[in-house]
């Protein structure tokens, strides 16, 4: 209901005591209302105000009401002959008291999610007026015969979960500067240093940073509009420079979701420098060997510190429901994957290839009877992009690790024999602990050959696992424990023959060594 009266008080206003709840930009053509622009004003206090004491700014334009008496729980409506023009294309209206913002809205056209009502007749209304600050999904058509509900109760009335915080990006401006953009505007922030807060737009002034150091600021707790829980947020920072080919690796691919999930790529920052993931994109090669479409990494500058995950994935909420354990999430789209094989990029926005995986689903474990929502993990980010490089994430991890350590990551480690094995023990029944025998090789140079056997205890041959295999300085080569006749290796005791040469040097290396196959005898 609406009640005017005339008075003369002064009085203080506080920030959403007063709202825009609904704006018609475009009122042409007319469904049932008048054809004229208008905004709908709401007390959301609990005592009378005078509309003379706010001004109300249009752009850069102010109008100030006239002195009128509005209740609490109520709206007034200011009409198109009253206030400065309000523009289709968007604008922003905001409502002061002095120099205090109590209410601030940004109106675009598209928020009209109807193509149909964006070319005019329809007001745009406010739908839960509990969280005055969101805008995103928080402004939407009118559903009303009418077109709008001026002066009544909005057609759109519902209460919006919570979002939570999200920091959306953040960067060095300078030296002693930090800018962090949030997801919602910000009411208050509690950090020991000084800062400044426009909107969702946070300043914190910070120590001098030089170009090669990280540092990092403690943010205790931070409010918005509404009541929403904040983890403590300890938020590391550097400079950032561009990335060499290598600096960045893609470390972890799910490309065969379920019905209703999504594909997701993890990158991990193998080099000891910053790096802005704005500067960074995703694409795919066609069958002539070119660059597809890029699929940037944010939209806005984002630090990726060194020795950090960061997974990127088109749909959060499914990734978080998935796999609880998820960190790190970049909600983007990517290049689509094929379930059998594939080949993902990453580049500088200069095309230059910081890495490239061609990637096969032959590369996950043998034993598993479907791949669906299981992951390929690289071993160590320091190996090429080979098949023994890159194995099924284990069943003990949910099958994929977004955002963090792989499941199967194997430390390089320095060690003095040429050939080692991570585990002289194996299982390989498919639960993806202990399934494969896993080589370490170390060698002093390169142009090296090995042929790898597996011998039983009779010493009979019952599986070359590579004839001739060209290796590099050092890496990793694994086995699954199939036969030559395609039949799981059975519990014993067996050797692991290896017979390398340097066509180089001609350096010979042989050597035999000891492993365990676990399960029941028979």
């Amino acid at each position: 209901m609406l009640f005017l009266t005339k008075i003369s008080t002064c009085q203080s206003i506080n920030a959403y005591e007063l709202l825009v709840t609904e704006i018609m930009s475009d009122p042409k053509p007319s469904v049932y209302l008048p054809e004229e622009e208008f905004i709908e004003i709401y007390n959301n206090s609990d005592y009378t105000i005078d509309l003379s004491q706010v001004k109300i700014q249009f752009g850069t334009k102010l109008f100030i009401p006239k002195s009128y008496e509005l209740h609490p729980d109520s709206f007034f409506v200011f009409w198109d002959k009253e206030i400065p023009t309000l523009k289709n294309t968007g604008d922003s209206i905001k409502i002061l008291f002095g120099d205090k913002v109590i209410h601030s809205v940004h109106y675009k056209p598209n928020m009209h999610l109807s193509k149909f009502k964006r070319n005019g007749g329809w007001s745009l209304e406010l739908v839960d007026f509990s969280k005055p600050c969101l805008t995103n999904n928080n402004w939407i058509s009118s559903i009303s015969p009418s077109g709008g509900t001026p002066g009544y109760l909005n057609s759109n009335r519902e209460k919006l979960s919570p979002y939570p915080i999200e920091l959306k990006s953040f960067y060095p401006t300078k030296e002693n500067q930090l800018s962090l953009f949030f997801n919602v505007p910000i009411e208050s922030i509690e950090t020991p240093l000084k800062h400044k807060i426009i909107d969702n737009h946070v300043l914190i002034n910070i120590p001098k940073l030089d170009s090669n150091s990280i540092d990092s600021i403690l943010i205790l707790n931070m409010k918005t509009c509404y009541d929403v829980d904040f983890e403590e947020l300890n938020l590391k920072y550097g400079f950032p420079k561009n990335p060499k080919s290598g600096d960045i690796v893609i470390n972890e691919l799910l490309f065969n979701p379920d019905m209703d999930g999504s594909d997701f790529i993890e990158i991990y920052n193998y080099s000891s420098n910053t790096v802005d993931l704005s500067k960074l994109s995703f694409c795919r090669r066609n069958i002539d060997a070119e660059f597809e479409n890029a699929f940037i990494l944010k939209a806005s500058p984002f630090l990726l510190l060194p020795h950090e995950y960061f997974v990127i994935c088109s749909d959060k909420l499914w990734l978080k429901e998935k796999f609880p354990r998820a960190t790190n999430i970049i909600e983007s789209d990517i290049p689509p994957m094929n379930n059998d094989s594939g080949n993902i990029l990453l580049l500088t926005l200069s095309a230059e290839i910081i890495d490239e995986v061609n990637y096969k689903e032959s590369w996950h474990f043998k034993e598993l009877i479907k791949n669906d929502n299981i992951s390929l993990e690289k071993i160590n980010p320091s190996h090429t992009n080979t098949a023994s490089s890159w194995t099924s994430a284990s069943f003990s991890h949910n099958y994929a690790t977004p955002g963090y350590v792989n499941s199967n990551f194997i430390q390089k480690e320095t060690f003095t024999d040429n050939f080692v094995l991570k585990n002289k023990i194996i299982s390989p029944n498919g639960d993806s602990y202990n399934d494969q025998l896993i080589v370490h090789y170390n060698l002093s140079n390169s142009n090296w050959k090995a042929r790898i056997r597996v011998i039983n205890s009779s010493g009979i041959t019952i599986k070359t696992i590579h004839p001739n295999i060209y290796l590099g300085n050092s890496g990793f080569i694994n086995w699954d424990g199939r036969l030559e006749n395609k039949l799981q290796i059975k519990p014993g005791i067996y050797a692991l023959h290896i017979g390398a040469y340097n066509s180089q040097s001609h350096e010979k290396i042989n050597k035999k060594i000891l492993f365990y196959v676990n399960g029941n005898l028979q």
